[in-house]
């Protein structure tokens, strides 16, 4: 599922599958409200690794323990790259992915993450990154216009998007961690 912040960290979309998968309401989790649902555990990292995402504008990838629509506890990833725009390269948020773990991660009690550091200026993050700059000024300058149809159709777009970002971030940290 697709998630979008603004610039000082706030869920401004969250995909609706959220809803369906921790019973929080899409209106509870906006802003900072999905830290509820975490794992009391966790929390303190995961905020930890944003806070400093979000200083550093940096790309992110955490896995850790979310409460179920079922009220039980379970693995997720997440992963998101910093997103900027006109004028001149203007951090407006981040987009990112979150997707269940089909099975517990065996190598973590606790949540665990890591940040990428913000690429050099003459080397503005990949492709999908770059893209996904774009689709962000669309998707607001779309939702002021209020053509629901084309917001729509731009919103598919970030979350097919988001989700090739999230694999993508997911497997440079998988290759960061065995590097190491």
């Amino acid at each position: 599922m697709v998630f979008v912040t603004d610039a000082e960290g706030l869920v401004t979309h969250l995909g609706r599958q959220w809803t369906r998968l921790t019973g929080q309401t899409l209106a509870e989790a906006r802003n900072f409200g999905w830290i509820r649902v975490l794992h009391p555990e966790d929390r303190d990292t995961v905020r930890g690794l944003v806070r400093e995402a979000i200083e550093t504008r940096s790309s992110f990838a955490v896995r850790f323990r979310l409460r179920s629509a079922e009220d039980d506890y379970l693995w997720v990833m997440s992963g998101a790259v910093p997103s900027f725009g006109p004028p001149g390269r203007t951090f407006l948020g981040f987009l990112g992915s979150l997707s269940p773990l089909d099975t517990p991660p065996e190598d973590v009690a606790r949540a665990s993450g890591s940040l990428r550091p913000p690429e050099p200026p003459w080397n503005q993050g990949s492709t999908l990154e770059r893209a996904a700059d774009y689709l962000l000024a669309a998707h607001s300058l779309i939702a002021r216009s209020g053509r629901s149809e084309t917001l729509d159709a731009v919103e598919g777009a970030l979350r097919r998007l988001g989700e090739d970002l999230a694999e993508e971030t997911m497997n440079e940290a998988a290759a960061q961690e065995r590097r190491h």
